[in-house]
């Protein structure tokens, strides 16, 4: 049997047509060498990484930086100076535009009203109606308004030819003169018992005047309290023209007022205030406010508060 020597190569152990591992030298990896004569091509040679051209990252480059500077500058730099109002590098002039002005509040949408039928449609000439004066101070209280004038009137009471008319009354008579008519005065206002005035009338004969024509002050407060108490204020003339002794007649809303003279005596004047409703529209409406259809309204009172002390009685 031949003795064959083994050889050793890479670990593994060759004997005569045979291969095997040498288990000392695979215990012992780190005593393993090459031969000083073994060729390079054996070596184990390190794994490089593949180079990318400068010519790429420079396309690169420039690629990112158009894309870049074609969103900033679209659109009117739109993104640009967004960028440049939050970083604030003053890039840009900016207005300052003023605040918008606050809108006014919408008013309230008025509510919707439903007229009647009959609120309009014409009147009928059957039903229709006229405005109507009424006196605003009773028959009472125009005698006291005299009396506290000057002018001594009875009291407010019924006529002793009818109980149902009541009335006040003034009478003054002057001293005859020679050829001339004494100078006179009567003044009347009537009613009924509720107090509402139906007329008043005054009378004047050869009155006094001034040099100028005009009626005497004394005389000229008759009238001054009969026009100035109802508070009918469209019959401011008639002062005027009876302070003038001219003929004057004014009606309106049923209210007449008249002054004349007398024709076959020139130095009489009479002078009448009354409250006569017409035939027809004013009638209607005097008879539908009637006070047999509604009931008084009640005296207007003074309302005190009750935590303030009630003032002292007289004694």
């Amino acid at each position: 049997m031949t003795n064959r020597k083994p050889k050793i190569f890479n670990g593994w152990m060759y004997t005569a047509g045979s291969r095997q591992p040498d288990r000392n030298l695979l215990a012992y990896p780190e005593k393993i060498s090459l031969p000083e004569n073994s060729s390079p091509a054996y070596a184990k040679q390190p794994v490089g990484k593949p180079r990318i051209p400068v010519v790429f990252w420079l396309l690169l480059t420039i690629s990112v930086s158009l894309v870049i500077g074609t969103v900033l500058l679209s659109n009117d730099m739109k993104h640009l100076r967004t960028i440049d109002r939050y970083f604030r590098f003053g890039l840009f002039s900016y207005e300052v535009k003023p605040p918008p002005p606050k809108a006014l509040p919408r008013p309230t949408p008025s509510a919707s009203v439903r007229l009647p039928l009959h609120a309009t449609e014409p009147p009928t000439a059957q039903t229709a109606s006229a405005f109507l004066r009424t006196w605003r101070v009773s028959g009472a209280a125009m005698c006291a308004a005299l009396r506290d004038a000057g002018i001594q009137t009875s009291e407010w009471a019924a006529a002793s030819f009818n109980a149902n008319t009541f009335e006040c009354y003034f009478e003054h008579s002057g001293k005859r003169e020679k050829d001339q008519l004494p100078s006179s005065i009567f003044v009347i206002v009537r009613g009924d018992a509720a107090g509402t005035i139906s007329n008043m009338r005054v009378k004047i004969v050869n009155p006094q005047t001034d040099q100028n024509g005009q009626l005497d002050p004394n005389i000229l407060r008759i009238f001054e309290v009969m026009l100035n108490q109802p508070q009918w204020l469209d019959f401011h003339e008639a002062l005027n023209a009876i302070k003038n002794l001219r003929d004057i007649k004014e009606d309106g809303f049923g209210a007449s007022i008249t002054f004349s003279r007398e024709v076959l005596n020139p130095d009489r004047y009479n002078f009448t205030l009354s409250l006569d409703a017409a035939p027809g529209p004013q009638t209607r409406t005097r008879n539908y406010f009637s006070d047999r259809t509604w009931l008084p309204s009640p005296e207007p009172t003074v309302e005190t508060d009750p935590a303030q002390p009630a003032p002292p009685s007289a004694q």
